[in-house]
């Protein structure tokens, strides 16, 4: 990596701007990337834009959303009250990506940015429904996050285009994140299931589940079973939204696991994850 250039704008425009290079590539914590760079995956890039020194590390309330900026760690994730409070699926998600050092580093925005099938807050975004603020030299566009990414390692981010912020329907969630790995803990998921569940005067339901598919499902026929039903779940509706999570799930087999296990799992993560509600 010694001959690629190294930038650290400070505002969002100057970095959008070094980024119209498409060789110049976006680096937040690294987690990913200098693995990926190092393993030559990225052989014709001239320099890293270091988005640290962005404004892009404060949680907020704003018209009702909570807005989470791209730059906020998985630790900073992990304890904001206000995540804690409305959205517990995803500080549970936050919770189990990498070892303590990894928490410090990696970015929520940088997590996402990835696009990898596997990507532990991918799914528990799905199920709080949130959006994707986007900026690039045209301006700000906001994309909900099941129509961000097109494949593995591949999203509708454009050359020039940053992750700004997150922005969430600020209502109060219960909610659950499960995964499985080679381990208990820092490794990368073979499968993980995130639901999540609030009340407007009936329960309402959201069932999302990673490497099961080229990107993160929202499992909207078990979503469908589920709506409007009592706390805690029937067995009998919890036998049907896990049947129907796992005839949903369509995964490869890899280094990692086998497709038959993985979609044998969907149902049965599906159902403690519901159940825990």
């Amino acid at each position: 990596m010694s001959d690629i250039n190294f930038y650290k704008p400070t505002t969002i425009k100057e970095a959008v701007d070094l980024l119209q290079n498409q060789n110049y590539l976006a680096i937040a914590g690294g987690t990913d990337l200098v693995v990926k760079i190092r393993n030559g995956l990225f052989p014709g890039i001239r320099a890293l834009v270091d988005l640290g020194a962005l404004p892009l590390k404060t949680i907020k309330q704003e018209n009702g959303k909570l807005i989470i900026g791209s730059g906020c760690t998985m630790s900073q994730v992990i304890s904001d009250p206000l995540v804690k409070e409305y959205f517990p699926v995803l500080t549970k998600a936050a919770s189990t990506v990498g070892a303590m050092q990894i928490k410090n580093a990696a970015t929520i925005g940088g997590n996402i940015a990835n696009a990898s099938p596997a990507g532990d807050t991918i799914p528990a975004l799905y199920s709080l429904e949130a959006v994707v603020i986007i900026t690039g030299s045209k301006g700000q566009r906001q994309v909900p996050i099941d129509k961000f990414f097109t494949g593995p390692g591949k999203s509708v981010l454009q050359t020039g285009e940053i992750i700004e912020a997150f922005s969430i329907p600020l209502r109060k969630t219960s909610g659950s994140f499960l995964k499985l790995g080679e381990r208990r803990a820092h490794a990368i998921s073979k499968i993980n299931m995130a639901v999540s569940t609030w009340n407007d005067g009936k329960n309402h339901f959201r069932v999302a589940m990673g490497s099961v598919a080229p990107t993160v499902l929202r499992c909207e026929k078990a979503e469908a079973v589920l709506e409007g039903a009592s706390l805690p779940l029937t067995e009998e509706i919890l036998e049907q939204a896990a049947e129907i999570a796992m005839s949903t799930a369509s995964p490869i087999s890899d280094i990692r696991s086998t497709g038959s296990y993985r979609k044998r799992m969907a149902g049965v993560l599906a159902k403690r994850a519901l159940k825990t509600l």
